[in-house]
């Protein structure tokens, strides 16, 4: 016997009325999942639960807000670095400062010439050496003569940032970095400071054009020097001198007889330039020039001091060297005359040339035009 509940029939329809069930049951709890999914407010997009427009304008009103208040901030934190950034250079760079003012208004520039025998490397050592030292070089200018095996330069630099100032120390220093380049090369040199003015003396005789030349442009300017004396072996000028206010020492050579022998002569040359030198030392002059100074020094004074005494001749050297020579030139009927300035040797009119210049005459001048045409050039060439 078989239970209704347990019979196959009865087992088959009795699963399919669960499985229609429970498919029933499903949908019906998609159903409601959709529908509470529907019911819930969105939160962007237009539609059911979108914000309203006066809660949107509150949220456009804080972001605007927010970001000005962003801004602020960024641009006062901006101004207090740049603040920082200012006084930290402002530091760094107090001590430059400090010692442009402990050092005088203006930059400090030197000349260093040089004279050695020529070879490699002297460039490059005296540059590099400046260099070592925090100077700048402004201008140089070198020359070197293959035949005699010798180099000369000229370095114009600026020492105003030296490393170790710009003060009398400092100056120690760089020129004993000089010297340790000027020992490797067996080197000659010289240095001289654009703020300490060369002193200058001048050496005339009877003709006036170069000495009131050559004071006219000091007092403009023109010509940076100090002028602390005239010497003249005669009193003629001695006018200028109280024009200018400069001191005017008159040396005149000794009066000796007609019969007076060339030791007494020369005796009585060595001890009026004697009297010159004392006036020389006296005045620490760096520089003479002889402003048509109508005597011929000794060998001795020339070799004393040749290296900085300065000479104006009137004539176009290597003519006409010696007196007189305009009218030797006029003479021998010269189409140009010239004037020289040169450093004085033991040779008569024979040094180094630094200037000359030439100007055309004719058969139509005489001599005294010749004379007042070469004042002109004697004038500019030494003032060059």
């Amino acid at each position: 016997n078989v239970s209704p509940q347990t019979h196959p029939t009865h087992a088959h329809a009795r699963a399919r009325s669960l499985t229609r069930s429970a498919l029933m049951m499903k949908k019906m709890s998609l159903s409601s999942s959709s529908s509470s999914s529907l019911a819930r407010p969105q939160r962007s997009g237009v539609g059911f639960g979108s914000p309203s427009p006066s809660s949107s304008r509150r949220r456009d009103a804080a972001r605007v807000f927010a970001g000005r208040r962003r801004n602020r901030a960024a641009a006062v934190g901006s101004k207090e670095r740049q603040e920082r950034k200012a006084a930290s250079l402002g530091a760094q760079q107090q001590p430059k400062l400090d010692k442009l003012v402990a050092g005088g208004d203006g930059p400090k520039e030197a000349t260093l010439l040089i004279d050695c025998p020529d070879a490699k490397g002297v460039v490059a050592a005296s540059a590099s050496m400046l260099y070592g030292q925090g100077c700048n070089i402004l201008e140089t200018d070198q020359h070197a003569q293959p035949d005699a095996g010798l180099f000369f330069q000229r370095v114009h630099f600026d020492y105003t940032e030296c490393y170790l100032g710009s003060g009398e120390a400092a100056m120690t220093g760089l020129e004993a970095a000089i010297e340790s380049v000027a020992s490797r090369f067996d080197m000659k040199w010289s240095i001289s400071y654009a703020n300490k003015l060369k002193r200058m003396a001048v050496l005339v005789s009877k003709f006036d054009h170069c000495l009131y030349d050559i004071l006219l442009r000091q007092k403009s300017g023109e010509l940076r020097c100090d002028i602390p004396l005239i010497i003249s072996n005669h009193d003629t000028l001695s006018h200028v001198g109280e024009q200018f206010g400069i001191p005017f020492h008159h040396l005149p050579m000794a009066d000796l007889p007609p019969e007076a022998t060339a030791d007494q002569k020369m005796a009585a040359k060595l001890a009026q330039e004697a009297e010159i030198e004392g006036l020389l030392e006296d005045y620490d002059v760096d520089v003479v020039v002889l402003a048509r100074y109508m005597q011929v020094l000794s060998d001795e004074f020339c070799q004393r001091h040749e290296a900085h005494t300065i000479n104006i001749h009137h004539s176009f050297l290597p003519a006409f060297e010696g007196g007189r020579p305009y009218h030797r030139a006029y003479d021998r009927g010269v189409k140009i005359i010239g004037a020289t300035a040169h450093y004085i040797t033991a040779d008569l009119d024979a040094g180094p040339i630094i200037d000359q210049d030439v100007i055309r005459i004719s058969h139509r001048d005489s001599v005294a035009d010749m004379i007042q045409k070469g004042r002109n050039l004697e004038r500019s060439v030494l003032s060059r």
